[in-house]
């Protein structure tokens, strides 16, 4: 019986422990916690004022033709867009919390000392810029042709490439990205002036394409959550793929990303806007997928039915909450 019981306590704590261990992952949302994040430390100079926004509001450095507020509020802005990007659980949420997190300890042990002040700013500056360098997928040229390859696509009447089509959906700087849990990261954008008109891709860490999407007509199909009589029949989100695992290996994020799309993006979910999100998610999305390495080209280069791949049925475990632009 004592042995029993041991078993018992040792199975009891080993729960606790894995409950505490899937906290801490889920506590590393960062799109969430950029929502509730300030983009300052000034918070408009209104006063009374803290010795360390009174450094803030009013010190002004030597060569400087202004106070430290400018700094502060890029700090703040380039801080919350990239906890946006950063995803759920990923190595990047996690470097951006801590290194913020020292910062903030840093920054406050400078009270009213504008030296200290700009010289804790300048390191986290710098400190920023290398979190995003180091740990952003690099989006090389020779990947997105070898991917593409001579692919062409039915664009309305006309047939075009491939890559010429992906980057009609992309031309927008800096392009929206987030990373997954998976390690991929899911890049995405729109052409000017017609946001009818999208791109993604999926990079796994070394920049290698895994999927390229094209979506047309989805952008705002559910504007304030309700779907009209139907989504637009020109709507479209074709995926392609050399490798059909990369299907149901990023799938969840893909439908997301659709989702957030469809009711124009920067939904706060979970949140205000949940009820919209899950309308969403639960909305018929118009997505194919093709096979790039398909043998059977009836039509040369151009995809043609024979090409589609089954959709995986996959866990949509994926918030449309995450993708901002």
């Amino acid at each position: 019986m004592k042995i029993l019981s041991f078993i018992a306590q040792v199975t009891a704590l080993l729960l606790s422990l894995s409950s505490v261990a899937h906290a801490a992952v889920d506590s590393l949302n960062c799109p969430a916690i950029a929502a509730n994040t300030s983009d300052n430390y000034a918070k408009g100079c209104i006063a009374p004022l803290s010795p360390l926004r009174e450094a803030i509001c009013h010190y002004k450095p030597k060569r400087w033709v202004d106070n430290l507020r400018l700094f502060d509020s890029t700090l703040g802005n380039y801080y919350v867009r990239y906890l946006r990007s950063a995803g759920v659980g990923t190595s990047v949420c996690k470097q951006l919390l801590n290194g913020h997190q020292a910062y903030e300890s840093q920054i406050e042990q400078c009270g009213n000392h504008g030296d200290c002040v700009l010289k804790v700013m300048d390191a986290w500056s710098q400190k920023l810029s290398t979190i995003e360098k180091s740990l952003r997928v690099p989006i090389k040229m020779s990947s997105l042709q070898q991917f593409a390859g001579k692919a062409y696509i039915q664009d309305g009447s006309k047939t075009v490439p491939l890559l010429e089509r992906l980057k009609q959906g992309m031309d927008l700087f800096p392009l929206p990205r987030l990373a997954l849990k998976n390690g991929n990261e899911l890049i995405w954008g729109f052409q000017p002036h017609n946001a009818q008109v999208q791109s993604l891709m999926i990079l796994n860490h070394q920049g290698d394409v895994q999927v390229m999407g094209l979506v047309d007509n989805l952008y705002l199909g559910m504007s304030g959550g309700q779907a009209p009589a139907g989504l637009d029949p020109e709507a479209r989100l074709s995926l392609l793929v050399r490798n059909p695992a990369a299907l149901s290996e990023n799938l969840p994020a893909i439908h997301a990303w659709a989702a957030a799309s469809l009711l124009g993006f920067n939904q706060t979910c979970p949140g205000k806007d949940q009820q919209a999100c899950q309308a969403a998610m639960a909305q018929t999305l118009p997505i194919k997928a093709y096979n790039l390495n398909c043998k059977v080209k009836p039509q040369g280069n151009i995809l043609v039915d024979h090409c589609t791949l089954p959709l995986p049925s996959v866990k949509n475990d994926v918030s449309p909450g995450l993708f901002w632009q």
